[in-house]
């Protein structure tokens, strides 16, 4: 009877203990689950491709100086252009017809000068010749006076027939007559001189004027020139000759400054955006990397790092970025 309670007591010890085993077994289980589940998830870094265009970094807009037509462009994209260079030429109806009267304006007022200056020349001959021929009578008036007072003379006494006096009186009056005349001449053309000269002086003015407002239309014609305002590379042009500009158009030119400055812009959505950080970098599928410098609303801006001689401007690229 004591041998049989002993071997109860035992197998009730060793029931017991492997109750406690397996419930040890299945508590830690659970716990292990529990604490799987509770422990966070480590999101991995993703990665995005986008399709970017190869840009300058420095672009120049070059506006329309003036409201009008394009009439001539000088330069084209793709070609290197100096500060200064003329680009384009606007032409604005209104500035080219005040060019033309002005123009017509300094003809007429030359074209008056150089009649006042013959007339002038002219006259001044004419004083010329007037005095000489008037010397010239002159001298044969007195001459002829004293041949007719000794005809007169001789006629009185009865020596001279009348034919002969009346002949040395007539030339002597007209000779007389020529010399008035001749004196009238002389100091009407005197006139005519001292008048001239009068009108020469505001003519002269009035061409310096007309000279000076033709070259003011035509500084203000000028300004219908496109200049560019530095060195750099044409990478964008608006337009086509004859078609109308305003100088609400700020771009008609787009210069690169230093076309060899490029960067790489890419478009991307809001939520990718708002995982890149400035300075993280880049990789491209030609071999070149970069950094972002700038992520903007809808776009990322990517500075290359060492620019491969085969990335041209306006090229399309490839890139990858990690989002943070």
């Amino acid at each position: 009877m004591r041998g049989g309670r002993m071997l109860a007591i035992v197998a009730a010890i060793l029931v017991l203990g492997l109750a406690a085993f397996f419930g040890y077994g299945r508590l830690h289980k659970r716990n292990a689950y529990v604490a799987q589940v509770s422990k966070p998830a480590v999101r991995a870094a993703e990665e995005i491709t986008l399709a970017g265009t190869v840009q300058p970094v420095q672009v120049v807009n070059v506006p329309a100086p003036v409201d009008g037509t394009i009439d001539q462009f000088m330069s084209d994209t793709g070609e290197h252009v100096s500060s200064g260079q003329v680009l384009a030429r606007i032409k604005n109806v209104r500035l080219a017809v005040a060019v033309q009267t002005a123009q017509l304006d300094v003809e007429q007022a030359r074209n008056q000068l150089s009649r006042l200056e013959s007339a002038l020349i002219a006259a001044r001959l004419e004083v010329s010749r007037s005095e000489a021929d008037a010397i010239r009578v002159q001298s044969q008036v007195s001459q002829a006076e004293k041949t007719f007072e000794r005809q007169q003379v001789m006629f009185r006494e009865g020596v001279t027939p009348r034919l002969t006096f009346e002949k040395a009186q007539h030339e002597y009056n007209a000779l007389r007559t020529e010399s008035q005349n001749l004196a009238e001449t002389v100091k009407k053309a005197a006139e005519q001189v001292e008048s001239t000269a009068k009108e020469i002086e505001p003519a002269r003015k009035a061409v310096a004027q007309r000279t000076s407002d033709f070259e003011d239309a035509e500084a203000a014609a000028a300004a219908g020139e496109v200049n560019s305002p530095a060195d750099g590379l044409v990478i964008a042009r608006r337009g086509k000759p004859g078609e109308p500009v305003t100088p609400a158009m700020s771009d008609l030119f787009q210069i690169a400054v230093d076309p060899l400055v490029l960067q790489v812009v890419a478009p991307i959505d809001s939520r990718a955006a708002a995982r890149i950080q400035p300075g993280q970098p880049v990789t491209m599928e030609i071999g070149a990397t970069g950094n972002v410098r700038e992520v903007k609303p809808g776009q990322v801006f990517i500075d290359l790092a060492k620019p491969l001689p085969e990335i041209k401007l306006g090229m399309t690229v490839r890139i990858k970025l990690k989002l943070k």
